[in-house]
């Protein structure tokens, strides 16, 4: 088969695994409810610039370009689960075909290996179908290494024009998930420090750099421009606070790496890794094997090393560890498995297209299932409980007291959603009612929302309500969502006036 057909081929295996039942899954919360209601509050809002999980208060967690190609989606198909996974499976096609072009210089006897073994991998699968950044972000870092590495093999002005491909690569990677996408920058950076100097002369050039400025910097200058207070969140909040304390709450012991990134490795590349163990002559053949390519100085194997190992390294050391943070390490990682997978005698292409169609078949299989799966963290399943308790065409808003909310529900009604908290510190994603006096002229006006209190806070919110003089909390209906029973309230008034703020404080 030529490599023209051996990529064709390749594209329509990726378009069907990516595609297939990617709008099948309800939106989940947390994650997957904040993304959508950000894109949809974009789209609607027409503020294409301040990401809002609630449409009022900014949301800076992340760069815009997910949001933005969020919205578009929805914008252009529709208000489904398919357009909110759109931008994830057209990465997942993406990613997959740059690595076909990397498997054409690090693998050229097979090529189609290593994008075959990265698109039936189970990571990358499951991260194409959540509606995060990370997708997008390993389909970018990629193709900023593509660029990379076809200006390495290249000189004079066709490697100048690979280069500025590849800084407007990492300026997307950056626009994506802030510095984390620029991981790779540095692994390649180290690389040819230590073993291919002459290369990293002219890397660094000034049009390059204006690129990858222009590109990753501009929506941050003009946010910070705009409060200069922000620039403290970004590096502090989002940088700092990641990487060396537990602020995030997000695994952050010292044994938290392992915890989540061994199961993340070990099932998300089966069978690949297995197969290629084995094809390296076990653990001691393997270790054999990377000690001989150190000592040989094989500059292609050493590029992959570098790029697998420094980015693992960052990720186990820093305090803030979620499983999909390590997604777009599937890449070197198959480029590295099929190294060995290509020169084993006992992988014909008779066996390995058994394998293919099993691990193909399986993973269909499972993305298939996952849509009918029943969560009570699923959105869709929230809103329809929602929808049978409560008559909705004369409600506005849901509020969530004092508990996270379940901005997926957005997708789902048409209504809008905002987490409230009563008293005490601010919280991300939360508006911050400070006192009982402004509580009480929310309530007074508050008459198109519903309320949503867990079941065992629930007695606080109807003594709250009394206590603001002639309104009371009416129970209207429950849903079960994120382990919780979630009681649901209207307020109404119960005498002929209802107090302003002044004079529910006397």
């Amino acid at each position: 088969m030529t490599t023209q057909r051996q990529f064709w081929a390749i594209a329509a295996l990726l378009v069907l695994i990516g595609f297939a039942f990617q709008g099948t899954r309800a939106v989940f919360e947390p994650d997957e409810g904040r993304y959508t209601a950000t894109a949809l509050n974009m789209l609607e809002g027409g503020d294409w610039l301040v990401p809002t999980v609630d449409g009022e208060r900014p949301h800076l967690t992340k760069p815009p370009i997910t949001y933005w190609a969020i919205a578009a989606s929805i914008g252009l198909l529709g208000y489904h689960e398919w357009a909110v996974r759109l931008p994830g499976a057209l990465a997942f096609v993406g990613t997959g075909l740059l690595v076909f072009g990397l498997g054409r210089r690090f693998c050229p006897a097979k090529p189609w290996l290593p994008p075959l073994a990265w698109g039936l991998s189970l990571a990358p699968v499951i991260g194409a179908n959540i509606v995060s950044t990370d997708a997008l972000l390993v389909c970018f870092e990629t193709a900023a290494m593509y660029a990379f590495v076809e200006a390495w093999y290249r000189d004079g002005a066709d490697r100048r024009r690979w280069l500025l491909a590849m800084w407007f690569g990492w300026g997307l990677a950056f626009m994506t998930k802030g510095p984390p996408g620029l991981l790779p920058l540095g692994a390649m950076v180290a690389f040819l420090a230590f073993h291919d100097r002459p290369k990293l002369r002219g890397l660094f050039a000034p049009l390059g750099l204006l690129v990858f400025a222009l590109v990753g910097f501009t929506w941050f200058a003009i946010l910070v421009r705009q409060e200069p207070d922000r620039l403290g969140y970004f590096l502090g909040y989002e940088v700092y606070d990641r990487v060396f304390t537990a602020t995030h709450a997000r695994n952050a012991e010292w044994y938290g790496g392992f915890e989540v990134y061994l199961p993340v490795f070990l099932a998300g590349a089966l069978p690949w890794w297995a197969l290629a163990l084995v094809a390296a002559g076990g653990p001691r053949g393997a270790w054999r094997s990377l000690r001989e390519t150190v000592r040989a100085r094989d500059r292609e194997a050493l590029l992959l090393l570098y790029w697998l190992a420094l980015p693992t390294a960052v990720f186990f050391l820093a305090r803030s560890r979620l499983q999909l943070y390590v997604l777009p390490l599937f890449v070197p990682l198959a480029l590295v498995l099929a190294r060995p997978l290509a020169n084993w005698t006992w992988l014909t292409i008779g066996r390995l297209l058994r394998i293919a169609a099993a691990t193909a078949l399986v993973i269909l299989v499972l993305k298939g299932a996952s849509g009918s799966v029943s969560h009570d963290r699923d959105a869709r399943q929230m809103a329809a409980a929602i929808r049978e308790a409560v008559d909705l065409g004369d409600i506005d808003e849901i509020a969530f007291i004092d508990m996270r909310a379940f901005f997926g529900l957005t997708l789902y009604l048409d209504v809008d959603v905002e987490s409230v908290r009563i008293g005490g510190e601010e919280r991300p994603h939360s508006r911050r009612v400070p006192t009982e006096q402004d509580l009480c002229s929310e309530l007074a006006e508050g008459e198109r929302s519903l309320y949503a209190i867990k079941r065992r806070r629930v007695p606080d919110f109807p003594s709250a309500v009394a206590a603001c003089g002639p309104l009371e909390a009416v129970e209207v209906g429950n849903f079960h969502g994120d382990g919780n029973e979630i009681v649901l309230f209207t307020v109404r008034p119960t005498g002929p006036s209802v107090p302003g703020p002044e004079e529910t404080s006397r």
